[in-house]
């Protein structure tokens, strides 16, 4: 399926329902953002008409649209049909027992679907103490924790990860199909190759830690085609940490909430990450604060370098929006697909999300999702969404005409 078929697909996504922040330049972003906006400089012309094109005569508001704060200027646009693209289909991929909890899912060069699960354990109020250590009992999990999945039959192809880790969290699979794991018992991040054997190793094993040699209990790391990395470090240390492609540490950026309105730059459980390389963009997902925040990422030989790294670019969606907390976010084609949880103490669902970066335009869909935790996407639009209790993943298939 062509890139021009896959914009279509999550732009179908956005158009079912009104769209939020119209086709304005939101107050939250800063002037190089808004200039580059203006300039139409954020991705190829011709797939953005078509994709524009499509957005226009899309109809069926079936979808609810995201809330927004009323201070955001508010242009909506009702859209309109097209025939080719009809509404998307879910269905939960059956998974053998063996497979616990998988906070980390991702695919590979192959399009198969893999997932770093803990098998038999559970993170409970038990598993660590009060400073953030891994509860002694809980030795390394001698069964399996990586499992590759038949994509169509939810069939495990292929298992790893034996006496490898203590408590799984995230997966990310670089386009060398190497893949890499936060393990949030032993406070690593580990980068793993194609045959899942271990490559490199970061952080001290079992010892939590703020300086430059230790995590806290890392979350997610996002990759670049130059091998620079970024790790969200993460429920302890409300950071971001960029390395080399050899694990050598280049800068950090982040601290804690200072108060009830967190500002630019301050975390709460920065929970996810996904790079947006063409436009150097890192943006995070981060959860407590029920928020997205993307920052400059200071790539080289990056095609925005004059911008300084790790200056916001924009708040894309704030807790005054209602979403509930984002658990996790990833990108394909400018489009910014993300899950969220439920926000303790309210009733307000899980439920998808898919943000047009050229637009602003949001929406959501796949309300009623429980505990969902982690995404991925496939090259033609497939959506898959894990769920903790129920351990699950559910896909959501968009059809077209063509496919």
């Amino acid at each position: 399926m062509s890139n021009v078929s896959l914009s279509l697909l999550l732009a179908f996504i956005l158009a079912h329902g009104q769209v939020l922040l119209g086709g304005t330049i939101p107050e939250f972003y800063d002037n190089s953002w808004a200039e580059l906006f203006q300039q139409g400089n954020l991705g190829n012309e011709e797939t953005l008409s078509r994709v524009g094109a499509a957005l226009a005569q899309l109809q069926n508001n079936q979808h609810k649209e995201i809330p927004f704060d009323e201070k955001t200027e508010n242009e909506l646009q009702q859209a309109e049909g097209i025939d080719e693209l009809k509404d998307e289909e879910s269905f939960v991929l059956q998974l053998p027992q063996n497979i616990g909890q998988a906070p980390g899912i991702a695919l590979d060069p192959l399009n198969r679907l893999v997932l770093f699960h803990r098998s038999d354990r559970i993170w409970d109020e038990f598993s660590f103490d009060e400073n953030n250590h891994l509860n002694r009992s809980l030795g390394i999990i001698p069964n399996t924790t990586i499992a590759v999945i038949d994509t169509e039959s939810g069939a495990v192809l292929e298992e790893y990860g034996k006496s490898m880790f203590y408590m799984p969290h995230g997966l990310t699979i670089d386009a060398h199909g190497n893949s890499w794991v936060t393990d949030v018992g032993s406070h690593q991040v580990h980068k793993l190759d194609k045959d899942f054997k271990l490559i490199m190793s970061l952080g001290e094993k079992l010892v939590p830690g703020a300086d430059d040699k230790h995590f806290c209990k890392p979350t997610d790391v996002a990759i670049a085609s130059t091998g620079e990395f970024f790790v969200a470090d993460g429920y302890c240390n409300s950071r971001i940490m960029k390395f080399d492609k050899d694990g050598k540490l280049l800068s950090q950026f982040g601290k804690p909430d200072s108060s009830e309105t967190p500002k630019n730059g301050e975390f709460l459980v920065p929970h996810s990450l996904t790079l947006i390389e063409d436009l150097n963009l890192l943006c995070v997902a981060d959860r407590e604060n029920e928020r997205i925040q993307c920052f400059s990422a200071g790539l080289e030989g990056a095609q925005h370098q004059h911008r300084r790294a790790y200056v916001p670019t924009g708040t894309f969606f704030t807790k005054a929006e209602n979403i509930g907390r984002v658990f996790a976010i990833r990108e394909k084609e400018h489009f910014l697909v993300g899950v969220t949880n439920q926000d303790q103490g309210s009733q307000l669902e899980s439920q998808v999300f898919v943000m047009d970066m050229n637009t602003g335009r949001a929406n959501s869909f796949a309300k009623g999702l429980e505990n969902a935790h982690a995404l991925a996407i496939s090259d033609n639009g497939d959506i898959y969404v894990s769920q903790i209790e129920p351990n699950q993943i559910v896909k959501f298939s968009i059809s077209t005409n063509e496919n």
